[in-house]
C-alpha cells in the first residue's frame, strides 16, 4: 500500500508523465501543483494499473483520473474509451465539465448520461462518437440494454464516490455493469471511505490492484471565519447586496455555479454599479490573464467567477469569500474558502443558502468538521441589521476600503461600488 506519509521526490505535473499541451490546459485553468492524491495515482495510472483510492472530498480525486486518462486516448478510436461512473447527476456534471475544458480543442468529445435528463437526446450525444463517457450506473444500463452506447473498445472504467454508490444503492447495477462491458479493461475506484463491500467489488472485478491511502487533513483554516446566510431564491441578490454593506470587502471573490449563472449576476451588479469583473471558461487565454493581473493590482475589489475558472488560483489580499451558489461538490466549497486567509491573514466566507440547499450545507459542514454559525435573512418589511459578525467568534477586522468615493452616495450602496459611471461588459467579444 502506498501511504501519504511517505516521501516523494515529484513536484511537477511534467514529472508525473503530464505532456505539455494538458499543462497549458492546466495553467489556464490557474492548476500548478499537484496534490498528493494526483502525485500517486496519475503515474500509476499512466502505467495501466488497476487502483483503490482512498482519499477525502476536496483533495483533486477528479483531476487525478481525469488528466492521465484523456492523455491516454486513442484518436484511431471513435467509440468510448473511458467511462466514469458516478452516485448522481450532479457529480456527473461537475465531472464532465472538467472534462470539457481539458479537451478544448481536441478531436474528442465526453457526453453526460444520467436519469432525469432527455433520453432521445442522450442518444443523439451517444452517436456522435463521444470518447468519454460520463454517468449514473442506471442510465448507462438503460442505454445498453437498448443498444444505444457502444462499449466494445471500452479501456478504462472509474468508480467515483464508490462509498456514496454504495449507499444509494447501485451495487447490484455495477455488478450487472461489468458483466455487460469488456473484462479486460483498466479500473480504478476512488472514494473518501473503502467499505468492506467496496473491497468485495474490487477484489471481484480489479486485477492486483494498487492501494492509495491520502490520510484526510484538515480542510478548516483556524483563520477563516465561515457563516451561512439563510434566503430564497428571489432574495438571493438583495442578501448579497446586505452581506457586502455589512462587510464592506476590501477584496472579494464571488462564486457561482455555472457561466450563466455567472453572467447574470454580473449583469446585476454592473446596473448596481458595484465595481466588478467576470472570470468563467468561456474567456480567452488572454482575457483570463488580464482580468487576473488587474485583480491582482487590485484594480477593481470584487471578481465574479466559476469554480473550475477559479481552481487554482492563487491571489494573496483576498479577505472575503462569498458562495452565491453553493457549490454541487463539496471539494469546490473547500477550494472556495481556501482562496482568502492566506498568508497569515484573517477572512471570511459567507454562504447564501436556500431551502433546497439546507441538505448539501449540511453535508459539507459535516465533512469539514464545523457547525457554521447562521443568521436568516428577512423579508423586506421585517428587515433588520444583519449584524453578520455578531455571530463570529472574534471580530475580523478588514482593511480599510480602498474604493471609498468621497461623494455622497445612496445608503443601500456599498461604499465599493462606483457612483453611476455606466460600465462596459468584459464578456462582449471576449469568449472563444
Amino acid at each position: 500500500m502506498i501511504t501519504e506519509g511517505e516521501k516523494y521526490n515529484i513536484r511537477t505535473f511534467y514529472d508525473l508523465g503530464i505532456n505539455t499541451d494538458n499543462i497549458d490546459k492546466l495553467r489556464n485553468m490557474y492548476i500548478t501543483k499537484p496534490t498528493k492524491i494526483q502525485e500517486q495515482a496519475i503515474p500509476l495510472i499512466l502505467k495501466g494499473k488497476d487502483i483503490i483510492g482512498k482519499a477525502q472530498t476536496g483533495t483533486g480525486k477528479t483531476l487525478a483520473f481525469v488528466l492521465p486518462l484523456i492523455q491516454m486516448l486513442d484518436e484511431n478510436i471513435s467509440t468510448p474509451q473511458v467511462l466514469i461512473l458516478t452516485p448522481t447527476r450532479e457529480l456527473a456534471l461537475q465531472i464532465t465539465t472538467v472534462v470539457e475544458e481539458l479537451l478544448k480543442d481536441s478531436a474528442f468529445d465526453v457526453v453526460s448520461v444520467y436519469g432525469g435528463h432527455d433520453v432521445e437526446k442522450q442518444k443523439n450525444q451517444l452517436k456522435n462518437n463521444a470518447q468519454f463517457v460520463v454517468g449514473t450506473p442506471g442510465r448507462i444500463l438503460d442505454h445498453i440494454r437498448e443498444g444505444s452506447i457502444n462499449f466494445k473498445n471500452l479501456k478504462h472504467v472509474v468508480i467515483d464516490e464508490a462509498d456514496q454508490m454504495m449507499a444509494f444503492g447501485f451495487m447490484e447495477d455495477l455488478d450487472l455493469l461489468f458483466d455487460k462491458t469488456p473484462e479486460k479493461m483498466q479500473k480504478m475506484i476512488f472514494s473518501a471511505t473503502i467499505p468492506d463491500m467496496i473491497r468485495k467489488l474490487a477484489r471481484k472485478i480489479m486485477n492486483n490492484a494498487i492501494n492509495i491511502d491520502i490520510d484526510p487533513e484538515s480542510v478548516v483554516i483556524d483563520n477563516i471565519r465561515q457563516v451561512v446566510v439563510r434566503t430564497t431564491e428571489e432574495r438571493r441578490l438583495q442578501s448579497l447586496e446586505m452581506a457586502l454593506k455589512e462587510f464592506k470587502p476590501f477584496m472579494a471573490m464571488i462564486f457561482c455555479k455555472s457561466k450563466e449563472r455567472a453572467n447574470e449576476l454580473y449583469d446585476n451588479m454592473v446596473n448596481l454599479r458595484y465595481d466588478v469583473e467576470i472570470l468563467h471558461g468561456d474567456f480567452s487565454q488572454n482575457k483570463r490573464e488580464n482580468i487576473m493581473k488587474r485583480f491582482r493590482e487590485l484594480k477593481f475589489p470584487f471578481l465574479v467567477t466559476t469554480d473550475i475558472s477559479a481552481r487554482g488560483m492563487d491571489i494573496d489580499g483576498i479577505t472575503h469569500v462569498f458562495n452565491y451558489d453553493i457549490p454541487r461538490q463539496i471539494e469546490y466549497y473547500i477550494h472556495r474558502v481556501g482562496r482568502t486567509g492566506r498568508a497569515g491573514e484573517k477572512g471570511i466566507a459567507v454562504s447564501f443558502v436556500s431551502d433546497k440547499e439546507v441538505e448539501q450545507m449540511k453535508k459539507i459542514q459535516k465533512t469539514v468538521g464545523i457547525s457554521i454559525p447562521e443568521v436568516y435573512d428577512r423579508s423586506p418589511d421585517e428587515r433588520k441589521r444583519m449584524n453578520i459578525e455578531t455571530l463570529l467568534e472574534g471580530k475580523v477586522k478588514t482593511k480599510e476600503v480602498r474604493y471609498r468615493k468621497t461623494t455622497k452616495s445612496k445608503p443601500s450602496l456599498v461604499n465599493a461600488r462606483k457612483s453611476g459611471k455606466k460600465r462596459t461588459n468584459p464578456r462582449k467579444g471576449s469568449a472563444k
